[in-house]
Parts: C-alpha cells; sequence; structure tokens
C-alpha cells in the first residue's frame, strides 16, 4: 500500500477535482455523502496522510478530531456526525482538523507532536486507545470523547448514547408484548456501550421478574469483529426453545441472529422477536426490517460543536458526561403473543 498519496492521486482515482478531495477529506459539508464516501475510502486504501490537513493558522481557533483510519470510512455511522459537526463549528469560524491514527500501529511520537497544536480541545471518536489519551491529558486541554470504546475516569467529557434505558425498553416492550423468555446477544468486551445494554437487559429483567420473566445470555469474544458467535446463539436456542425474543447488542449482531434463525429454519417474527441497536441502513432493508433504537447522528454533531463553542466563551468544561436520548423504531422483526 503506497504512504505517500497526494490530493491529485486520489482525485485521479475517484474521478474528481483536487479540490473536491480536500473539501471531503476535511469534513466540509459542502460535498455530497454518497462522493465523501467514496473519497474517504480510496484515501485511506491508498495511504493518505490525513495529518497533512492540519490547519497552518497559530489562532486558538480549532479542534483536532482523533479517528482511527477505520472509523473514518464507516461514512453510514460517522460521516453524519462529522459533517454536522463541522458545520456547527465553521458558523462560528471554528477550524476542524484531523489526527488520523493506525489502531494496530500507534505512532506515538506524531500523538506527542500534538502538544504544539494550539488548538481549542480534542475530540475522539468511539476508539481511544490508553496509548494516546495518556500522552493527550498531558497537554492540559478539554478532551471529548464520542461514544467511547474504552472509559478513562478523569479528565475527560464523555458524549454517550442512552445505552442502558434503551435496552432497558427494549425489554420491557417485548415483556409488554407478552414475551416472558428473552436473551440478549452481544459481547462484553467490545465495548463500554455494550456493557451498559447488557446492564440494562438484566436490569429489566429483575426488575419484572413476578411476571415470570426469564433472561439468557449469549456473551461472546468479539476480538475477531464479526460481532456473532453463531454456535453459541445456534446451542442456546437449540437447549432453551421456551425463548421467544433476542435483544442485541447492535444491529450487526442483531443481522447476524437473523443468519443463525434462518439456518435453523426459523422465522422472525413468528418463531423469534429481534430487536437492535444503531438503525443502521442494512436493518433498514432487511427481511423482515429490524426493530431498532436510532443513534442520532446529526444532532450528535450538532451537540458536540456547540459543545466547543461554549468552552470558548467559558474556558472550561462544564460537564463530565452527558447522554444523547436514542428513540425506538418498531419495524417488522417484533410481534406481540397471543
Amino acid at each position: 500500500m503506497a504512504k505517500s498519496a497526494r490530493l491529485e492521486d486520489i482525485a485521479r482515482e475517484c474521478g474528481v477535482t483536487k479540490g473536491l478531495v480536500s473539501r471531503a477529506l476535511a469534513g466540509k459539508y459542502n460535498v455530497g455523502d454518497e462522493k465523501r464516501s467514496i473519497i474517504m475510502q480510496k484515501a485511506v486504501e491508498l495511504g493518505y496522510d490525513f495529518n497533512r490537513l492540519r490547519s497552518k493558522t497559530n489562532k486558538k481557533t480549532s479542534v483536532v478530531i482523533i479517528v482511527s483510519s477505520t472509523i473514518l470510512v464507516k461514512e453510514d455511522y460517522w460521516q453524519p456526525i462529522i459533517k454536522n459537526m463541522y458545520a456547527t463549528l465553521n458558523r462560528s469560524s471554528i477550524k476542524m482538523e484531523y489526527f488520523v491514527f493506525d489502531s494496530d500501529n500507534i505512532d506515538i511520537e506524531q500523538v506527542r507532536s500534538l502538544k504544539d497544536n494550539p488548538c481549542i480541545a480534542f475530540v475522539v471518536l468511539h476508539k481511544n486507545p490508553d496509548a494516546i489519551f495518556r500522552e493527550i491529558r498531558k497537554f492540559n486541554k478539554p478532551i471529548i470523547e464520542v461514544d467511547p470504546k474504552y472509559i478513562h475516569s478523569t479528565g475527560v467529557t464523555q458524549i454517550k448514547y442512552s445505552n442502558y434505558t434503551s435496552i432497558y425498553e427494549a425489554t420491557k416492550i417485548l415483556i409488554d408484548y407478552g414475551h416472558r423468555n428473552i436473551c440478549f446477544y452481544g459481547s462484553d468486551m467490545h465495548a463500554f456501550s455494550f456493557r451498559e445494554r447488557h446492564e440494562g437487559f438484566r436490569a429489566c429483567v429483575y426488575d419484572n421478574n413476578k411476571l415470570g420473566v426469564k433472561g439468557y445470555e449469549v456473551i461472546f469474544d468479539n476480538s475477531d469483529l464479526q460481532y456473532s458467535n453463531n454456535k453459541m446463539l445456534t446451542d442456546t436456542l437449540n437447549k432453551n426453545p421456551q425463548i421467544t425474543a433476542i435483544v442485541c447488542a447492535n444491529d450487526i449482531c442483531a443481522l447476524n441472529a437473523y443468519k443463525v434463525i434462518a439456518k435453523m429454519g426459523k422465522n422472525i417474527p413468528d418463531d423469534y422477536s429481534v430487536i437492535g441497536f444503531d438503525n443502521i441502513s442494512n436493518g433498514r432493508y432487511a427481511v423482515p426490517t429490524l426493530s431498532t433504537f436510532n443513534v442520532p447522528r446529526e444532532q450528535i454533531g450538532d451537540e458536540i460543536g456547540l459543545y466547543i463553542i461554549r468552552l470558548t466563551q467559558e474556558n472550561k468544561p462544564q460537564y463530565s458526561e452527558f447522554t444523547i436520548r436514542c428513540d425506538f423504531i418498531e419495524r417488522d422483526s417484533i410481534r406481540k403473543l397471543n
């Protein structure tokens, strides 16, 4: 893989202008989502150094987005957040810069070079390795972690989703629909958000114990990032035929559960009701369409931008954590029992 790709190289490969590539990579909002996605993926494929995009300004009017290269190309999930954050900050003349890292090969010297960046704050999207966090907290600047994969207890503002309460709500909906044997499908070690969702499931089962509700759990290792363990789920469902519903840690887990259920010769929602989390596009087009919780990505981008603007006015972070509400979207994957 080439490590010295230029803007013009990406432009040539994508059949667009160099200026369009520059705007897309900088997160500017006047680029179509589909075109931005193509450019982002090609830039990562060619090994473009996103750190070239850093501003040359000496004024404290910028924020640095710290993001892994794998996160950057997840256009369905992260690009709406980045785009709206850019638009909100731009209205207050605050620039946005990238620091892109390779999760498998973090260059600590590059991270340390951020010490001289005159930015207002650092915004870390999801993947937040300890190696990076240990360095940037030394710079005594506000750190904002969005949907953090790992939790750092001090010196950071966490923007989280309603993981616990949403999955509590999902489980309660299924209980109200007559389900009494419900399974949780996920991976506690994958991310803190998954653990919170698991805890929400457990709490709802416990709170409804008097109704005869029983919870089952398929907790798998997700180090391979497959978001599934087909054998574990199959074995659990076969050994416990009384299970009628599955609450999943996210939509990818849910769609993988679809495959397991189909292979078993069973049907959704007649044999199993299934609920996911994230509202990714694949869930909207699945058969049957997947019930899920919507992560309001555009609103999240706006909220991050507004929070940073307040930082410039108040000179210090006002919150250690705030939670974005994720609303339930009922589709065809769940049903009421008689």
